[in-house]
């Protein structure tokens, strides 16, 4: 992926927000570190004076040592080497920043992780998904610190519309991240093509297991698998690596990276707010707001008959809003008005399968639903336009 700006602004969001404190982290940006999954980088033996230092009995054995304490299966290959050499001697600035960061974020996936009763390890897949940026936005679309597409998102709960994408609430998210791997483990029996699947979707890792003869190990399937997935693998045990032995080549944590703690409140609105106005209004610096607010894509709130949006608030600012709220909506009322602003539309989604019927093909299915043939098939992991009678598609299409 090409790289982006990360910017270190990490929001502690529950899924069911009430008036208490939370912390949330707000540090300066980081123009180094970059989500590019490090899934195509070229393979290539680097200096001799690297490899010089690069042990791989040794980073066999650590893995192994590992390997005691996991059900995954943590084997070294030249692959793996390859990529762990990439992480320490290519990016070792990469890995400094990650060492800090993943002192704030992986306490809240583990806490995630051993609710479901799943591998602690798998709190390093935002590492090559995200370098553990909650705003992270693919070429392909994936969102957040766990990359979610679309349509992965919708199916695991996950809101994303005209006003919201809680694929950037940290909470929301990692939430959705478990219940996908709680559900790839029961199907394939074996946290590698669990994990694997994560990358490719479940039907392309099944369709390997055909082409490779049944085989059910990923390692075995692997040559079967897209070129990005075969990577995927070697570049998780990598990242696994290299965040639990960085120390043995003079990487830490990055001191430099300056990380601000607030108190933080939440309240639930009555009534539709810009966050832009309300900044101005009550004096609180507008990036920290959009950022302790990140759901709210177009830094909108908006207003649903039964239905209460919250707003994250610095605490120092909680006792002011709720004290004064009244007049604070009279205030943003008169700005709306004077600016003539205008809300969008409040539109949601559903999900709609749909059974192929004799004569159908794409463009009449897309004509029917409103939507674009290329639409249909990112939503269905579909290569071409081919499809046949009895096929199930899923469609999404906007609901006022």
């Amino acid at each position: 992926m090409k790289n982006r700006i990360l910017a270190f602004v990490l929001i502690f969001m529950f899924s069911c927000f009430s008036q208490e404190d939370k912390v949330s982290l707000f540090a300066k940006k980081d123009t180094i570190l970059s989500y590019d999954l490090l899934l195509d980088i070229k393979l290539e033996d680097l200096d001799q004076t690297q490899n010089n230092i690069f042990d791989a009995q040794k980073i066999q054995a650590q893995l192994d040592s590992l390997n005691q304490l996991t059900p995954l299966e943590l084997r070294y290959t030249k692959e793996i080497g390859q990529h762990i050499k990439f992480y320490l001697f290519k990016r070792p600035e990469q890995v400094s920043s990650l060492l800090t960061l993943a002192e704030y974020y992986f306490p809240i996936f583990e806490a995630y992780l051993d609710k479901h009763d799943l591998p602690l390890e798998l709190k390093y897949i935002p590492i090559i998904e995200s370098s553990l940026n909650p705003n992270a936005k693919s070429p392909a679309g994936a969102i957040g610190l766990w990359q979610f597409m679309y349509p992965t998102a919708k199916e695991h709960g996950l809101r994303v519309n005209s006003y919201l994408d809680e694929r950037k609430d940290v909470y929301k998210s990692t939430e959705a991240a478990c219940e996908y791997f709680r559900k790839s483990y029961k199907v394939f029996k074996n946290w590698e093509l669990a994990i694997a699947s994560y990358n490719a979707g479940r039907r392309n890792i099944t369709k390997s297991m055909r082409r490779s003869g049944g085989k059910l190990n990923y390692w075995e399937i692997r040559p079967f698998l897209p070129k990005e997935t075969q990577n995927y693998i070697p570049a998780f045990i990598a990242a696994l690596y290299v965040m639990n032995f960085a120390q043995d080549y003079g990487i830490t944590a990055n001191k430099e990276i300056s990380i601000k703690s607030y108190q933080i409140d939440s309240v639930h609105l009555n009534e539709r707010m810009n966050l832009a106005h309300l900044a101005a209004i009550m004096s609180i610096d507008g990036e920290l707001l959009a950022e302790l607010n990140p759901v709210y894509k177009l830094q909108l709130i908006p207003y649903v008959e039964n239905e209460k949006f919250p707003l994250i608030l610095p605490n120092y600012k909680w006792a002011q809003f709720l004290n004064n709220k009244d007049s604070i909506y009279k205030q943003l009322a008169k700005l709306d008005s004077v600016e003539k602003f205008t809300y969008p539309t409040f539109s949601d989604i559903e999900k709609i399968k749909y059974i192929v019927k004799r004569g159908d093909y794409l463009g009449k299915i897309a004509n029917k639903y409103n939507c674009k043939i290329k639409d249909i098939m990112l939503w269905n992991d579909l290569k071409n336009s081919k499809i046949k009678q009895g096929q199930r598609l899923y469609i999404y299409r906007i609901i006022k």
